[in-house]
Protein backbone atom coordinates (compact mmCIF):
# COMPACT_ATOMS: atom_id res chain seq x y z
CA UNK A 1 0.00 0.00 0.00
CA UNK A 2 2.73 2.50 0.77
CA UNK A 3 4.79 2.03 -2.72
CA UNK A 4 1.39 2.43 -4.68
CA UNK A 5 0.35 5.15 -2.28
CA UNK A 6 0.88 8.07 -5.25
CA UNK A 7 -1.03 6.04 -8.06
CA UNK A 8 -3.93 5.71 -5.43
CA UNK A 9 -4.20 9.15 -4.72
CA UNK A 10 -4.05 9.88 -8.09
CA UNK A 11 -7.23 8.01 -8.96
CA UNK A 12 -8.78 9.00 -5.84
CA UNK A 13 -9.24 12.04 -6.47
CA UNK A 14 -9.97 11.63 -10.43
CA UNK A 15 -13.05 9.42 -9.26
CA UNK A 16 -14.06 12.39 -6.88
CA UNK A 17 -13.83 14.58 -9.44
CA UNK A 18 -15.59 12.68 -12.00
CA UNK A 19 -18.58 12.31 -9.12
CA UNK A 20 -18.66 16.01 -8.63
CA UNK A 21 -18.87 16.83 -12.31
CA UNK A 22 -21.68 14.21 -12.73
CA UNK A 23 -23.37 16.21 -9.78
CA UNK A 24 -22.83 19.61 -11.34
CA UNK A 25 -24.38 18.46 -14.24
CA UNK A 26 -27.77 17.01 -12.64
CA UNK A 27 -29.18 20.37 -11.74
CA UNK A 28 -29.60 21.14 -15.54
CA UNK A 29 -31.36 17.51 -15.82
CA UNK A 30 -33.40 17.57 -13.01
CA UNK A 31 -37.55 18.20 -13.68
CA UNK A 32 -36.35 18.99 -17.14
CA UNK A 33 -39.83 18.23 -19.06
CA UNK A 34 -38.53 18.76 -22.55
CA UNK A 35 -35.44 16.65 -21.41
CA UNK A 36 -37.82 14.17 -20.22
CA UNK A 37 -40.09 13.83 -23.55
CA UNK A 38 -37.08 13.24 -25.34
CA UNK A 39 -35.50 10.29 -23.47
CA UNK A 40 -39.49 9.02 -23.92
CA UNK A 41 -39.54 9.49 -27.73
CA UNK A 42 -36.50 6.78 -27.87
CA UNK A 43 -37.30 3.13 -28.07
CA UNK A 44 -37.97 1.10 -25.51
CA UNK A 45 -34.72 -1.56 -26.38
CA UNK A 46 -32.75 1.44 -26.43
CA UNK A 47 -33.87 2.96 -22.88
CA UNK A 48 -33.57 -0.35 -21.85
CA UNK A 49 -29.84 -0.87 -23.26
CA UNK A 50 -28.90 2.43 -21.69
CA UNK A 51 -30.57 2.51 -18.45
CA UNK A 52 -32.96 5.39 -19.20
CA UNK A 53 -36.06 5.59 -17.28
CA UNK A 54 -36.61 8.18 -14.82
CA UNK A 55 -33.58 9.42 -16.14
CA UNK A 56 -34.08 13.18 -14.79
CA UNK A 57 -34.91 12.22 -11.44
CA UNK A 58 -31.66 11.74 -8.76
CA UNK A 59 -31.71 8.08 -9.36
CA UNK A 60 -32.61 7.54 -12.26
CA UNK A 61 -29.83 10.06 -13.59
CA UNK A 62 -27.30 8.11 -10.89
CA UNK A 63 -28.04 5.06 -12.88
CA UNK A 64 -27.38 6.19 -16.32
CA UNK A 65 -24.56 8.50 -16.27
CA UNK A 66 -23.05 7.05 -13.12
CA UNK A 67 -23.61 3.34 -12.27
CA UNK A 68 -24.66 1.57 -15.71
CA UNK A 69 -21.02 2.18 -17.34
CA UNK A 70 -18.75 4.71 -15.99
CA UNK A 71 -18.42 4.35 -12.68
CA UNK A 72 -17.82 0.77 -12.75
CA UNK A 73 -15.36 1.04 -15.97
CA UNK A 74 -13.21 3.31 -13.67
CA UNK A 75 -12.55 0.92 -10.56
CA UNK A 76 -12.46 -2.01 -13.19
CA UNK A 77 -9.29 -0.52 -15.10
CA UNK A 78 -7.51 0.75 -11.48
CA UNK A 79 -8.24 -2.82 -10.34
CA UNK A 80 -6.88 -4.79 -13.61
CA UNK A 81 -4.43 -2.29 -13.52
CA UNK A 82 -3.02 -3.12 -10.26
CA UNK A 83 -3.68 -6.09 -9.99
CA UNK A 84 -1.85 -7.33 -13.01
CA UNK A 85 1.00 -5.23 -11.60
CA UNK A 86 1.31 -6.59 -7.86
CA UNK A 87 2.58 -10.24 -8.85
CA UNK A 88 3.61 -9.94 -12.87
CA UNK A 89 4.73 -6.40 -12.79
CA UNK A 90 6.97 -7.42 -9.66
CA UNK A 91 8.43 -10.43 -11.68
CA UNK A 92 9.22 -8.42 -14.79
CA UNK A 93 11.03 -5.88 -12.12
CA UNK A 94 13.52 -8.64 -10.69
CA UNK A 95 12.43 -7.82 -7.39
CA UNK A 96 10.42 -11.17 -6.95
CA UNK A 97 13.08 -12.82 -6.21
CA UNK A 98 14.63 -10.69 -3.27
CA UNK A 99 11.24 -10.82 -1.71
CA UNK A 100 10.11 -14.87 -1.56
CA UNK A 101 14.07 -14.64 0.07
CA UNK A 102 12.62 -13.70 2.86
CA UNK A 103 11.09 -16.03 5.29
CA UNK A 104 7.71 -15.85 4.20
CA UNK A 105 5.47 -18.44 2.14
CA UNK A 106 4.19 -17.76 -1.53
CA UNK A 107 1.02 -18.23 -0.68
CA UNK A 108 1.06 -15.44 2.20
CA UNK A 109 2.80 -13.20 -0.51
CA UNK A 110 -0.03 -14.04 -2.95
CA UNK A 111 -3.04 -13.43 -0.20
CA UNK A 112 -0.91 -10.37 1.15
CA UNK A 113 -0.72 -8.85 -2.26
CA UNK A 114 -4.58 -9.49 -3.17
CA UNK A 115 -5.38 -7.71 0.48
CA UNK A 116 -3.91 -4.47 -0.88
CA UNK A 117 -5.73 -4.78 -4.46
CA UNK A 118 -8.79 -5.44 -2.20
CA UNK A 119 -7.97 -2.34 0.01
CA UNK A 120 -7.61 0.10 -2.90
CA UNK A 121 -10.77 -1.20 -4.86
CA UNK A 122 -12.73 -1.05 -1.63
CA UNK A 123 -11.38 2.66 -1.25
CA UNK A 124 -11.94 4.05 -4.53
CA UNK A 125 -15.46 2.29 -3.97
CA UNK A 126 -16.06 4.54 -0.66
CA UNK A 127 -14.94 7.90 -2.15
CA UNK A 128 -17.53 7.26 -4.96
CA UNK A 129 -20.57 6.52 -2.38
CA UNK A 130 -19.56 9.59 0.02
CA UNK A 131 -18.89 11.73 -2.59
CA UNK A 132 -22.31 10.68 -4.81
CA UNK A 133 -24.33 10.23 -0.71
CA UNK A 134 -22.32 13.67 0.97
CA UNK A 135 -22.48 16.04 -1.97
CA UNK A 136 -25.40 15.04 -3.79
CA UNK A 137 -27.95 16.70 -1.75
CA UNK A 138 -25.83 19.97 -2.30
CA UNK A 139 -26.86 19.74 -5.97
CA UNK A 140 -30.39 18.54 -5.62
CA UNK A 141 -30.09 14.84 -6.28
CA UNK A 142 -31.66 12.89 -3.30
CA UNK A 143 -30.78 9.18 -2.87
CA UNK A 144 -30.80 7.30 0.00
CA UNK A 145 -27.96 5.55 1.26
CA UNK A 146 -29.21 1.90 1.15
CA UNK A 147 -29.74 2.22 -3.00
CA UNK A 148 -26.56 4.33 -2.47
CA UNK A 149 -24.77 1.69 -0.99
CA UNK A 150 -25.97 -1.51 -2.78
CA UNK A 151 -25.28 -0.31 -6.11
CA UNK A 152 -21.87 0.97 -5.00
CA UNK A 153 -21.20 -2.54 -3.52
CA UNK A 154 -21.83 -4.14 -6.89
CA UNK A 155 -19.32 -1.53 -8.44
CA UNK A 156 -16.99 -2.73 -6.20
CA UNK A 157 -17.49 -6.60 -6.62
CA UNK A 158 -17.15 -6.22 -10.31
CA UNK A 159 -14.33 -4.69 -10.39
CA UNK A 160 -12.39 -6.92 -7.93
CA UNK A 161 -13.24 -9.94 -9.40
CA UNK A 162 -11.65 -8.91 -12.86
CA UNK A 163 -8.99 -7.29 -11.16
CA UNK A 164 -8.49 -10.62 -9.69
CA UNK A 165 -8.78 -12.14 -12.84
CA UNK A 166 -5.67 -10.32 -13.83
CA UNK A 167 -3.79 -10.93 -10.74
CA UNK A 168 -4.55 -14.43 -11.05
CA UNK A 169 -3.56 -14.64 -14.94
CA UNK A 170 -0.52 -12.65 -13.71
CA UNK A 171 0.62 -14.89 -10.96
CA UNK A 172 0.48 -17.96 -13.54
CA UNK A 173 1.92 -16.68 -16.48
CA UNK A 174 4.54 -13.21 -15.01
CA UNK A 175 2.80 -11.54 -17.54
CA UNK A 176 1.41 -8.26 -16.97
CA UNK A 177 0.61 -7.36 -20.69
CA UNK A 178 -1.12 -11.21 -21.26
CA UNK A 179 -2.72 -10.30 -17.73
CA UNK A 180 -4.38 -7.20 -18.61
CA UNK A 181 -5.00 -8.17 -22.19
CA UNK A 182 -7.31 -11.31 -20.94
CA UNK A 183 -9.15 -9.75 -18.02
CA UNK A 184 -10.14 -6.87 -19.88
CA UNK A 185 -11.40 -8.99 -22.70
CA UNK A 186 -13.46 -11.23 -20.24
CA UNK A 187 -14.54 -7.97 -18.51
CA UNK A 188 -15.79 -6.02 -21.92
CA UNK A 189 -17.17 -9.95 -23.03
CA UNK A 190 -18.96 -9.53 -19.94
CA UNK A 191 -20.74 -6.35 -19.91
CA UNK A 192 -22.10 -7.01 -23.35
CA UNK A 193 -23.70 -10.20 -22.28
CA UNK A 194 -25.05 -8.24 -19.64
CA UNK A 195 -26.02 -5.39 -21.50
CA UNK A 196 -27.14 -6.25 -25.19
CA UNK A 197 -29.77 -9.05 -24.45
CA UNK A 198 -32.23 -6.22 -24.48
CA UNK A 199 -31.68 -5.70 -27.94
CA UNK A 200 -30.69 -9.12 -29.09
CA UNK A 201 -33.55 -11.54 -27.08
CA UNK A 202 -31.16 -15.06 -28.13
CA UNK A 203 -28.59 -13.80 -25.66
CA UNK A 204 -30.87 -13.78 -22.74
CA UNK A 205 -30.65 -17.51 -21.85
CA UNK A 206 -27.03 -16.91 -21.42
CA UNK A 207 -27.49 -13.44 -19.79
CA UNK A 208 -26.35 -15.37 -15.78
CA UNK A 209 -23.50 -16.31 -17.23
CA UNK A 210 -22.06 -12.75 -16.85
CA UNK A 211 -20.92 -11.52 -13.84
CA UNK A 212 -21.25 -7.91 -14.45
CA UNK A 213 -25.16 -8.99 -14.73
CA UNK A 214 -24.77 -10.69 -11.32
CA UNK A 215 -23.07 -7.13 -9.96
CA UNK A 216 -25.27 -4.83 -11.32
CA UNK A 217 -27.66 -6.31 -14.03
CA UNK A 218 -30.56 -6.61 -11.28
CA UNK A 219 -30.49 -3.11 -10.78
CA UNK A 220 -29.30 -2.56 -7.34
CA UNK A 221 -30.13 1.13 -7.00
CA UNK A 222 -34.02 0.63 -7.67
CA UNK A 223 -34.19 -2.71 -6.41
CA UNK A 224 -31.67 -2.70 -3.80
CA UNK A 225 -29.05 -5.67 -2.83
CA UNK A 226 -29.58 -8.98 -4.25
CA UNK A 227 -27.59 -11.34 -2.19
CA UNK A 228 -27.99 -14.31 -4.66
CA UNK A 229 -26.49 -12.71 -7.24
CA UNK A 230 -23.46 -10.89 -5.37
CA UNK A 231 -22.60 -14.61 -3.92
CA UNK A 232 -21.71 -15.46 -7.39
CA UNK A 233 -19.38 -13.13 -7.59
CA UNK A 234 -17.78 -13.32 -4.61
CA UNK A 235 -17.19 -17.30 -4.95
CA UNK A 236 -15.64 -16.36 -8.18
CA UNK A 237 -13.36 -13.77 -6.81
CA UNK A 238 -12.46 -16.41 -4.00
CA UNK A 239 -12.29 -18.89 -6.48
CA UNK A 240 -9.55 -16.76 -8.12
CA UNK A 241 -7.54 -15.96 -5.11
CA UNK A 242 -7.11 -20.06 -4.57
CA UNK A 243 -6.23 -20.34 -7.82
CA UNK A 244 -3.50 -17.41 -7.65
CA UNK A 245 -2.42 -19.20 -4.42
CA UNK A 246 -2.11 -22.59 -6.45
CA UNK A 247 -0.56 -21.00 -9.57
CA UNK A 248 2.22 -19.06 -8.37
CA UNK A 249 3.16 -21.76 -5.35
CA UNK A 250 4.29 -24.49 -8.64
CA UNK A 251 5.58 -22.26 -10.86
CA UNK A 252 9.32 -20.98 -11.78
CA UNK A 253 9.92 -17.15 -11.18
CA UNK A 254 11.32 -15.18 -13.33
CA UNK A 255 14.41 -13.56 -12.87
Amino acid sequence: MREEAGPLLGWLAGMVIFCLIMLAIFPTISGNKGFAKLIDAYPEALQKLFSLSDYTTGAGYLRTEVFSFMAPLLITIFAIIWGSDLVAGEEERGTMDSLLANPVSRRRVILDKWLALATGTVILSAAVEMTLGLLGPVFRLHVGWMPLTAVVLGSGLVALVFGSLAFAIGAATGSRAVARGAAAGVAVASYLLSSLPELVSWLRPVRPGSLWYHALGTDPLSSGLHAGHLTLVVLATVALVGGSMWAFDRRDILT
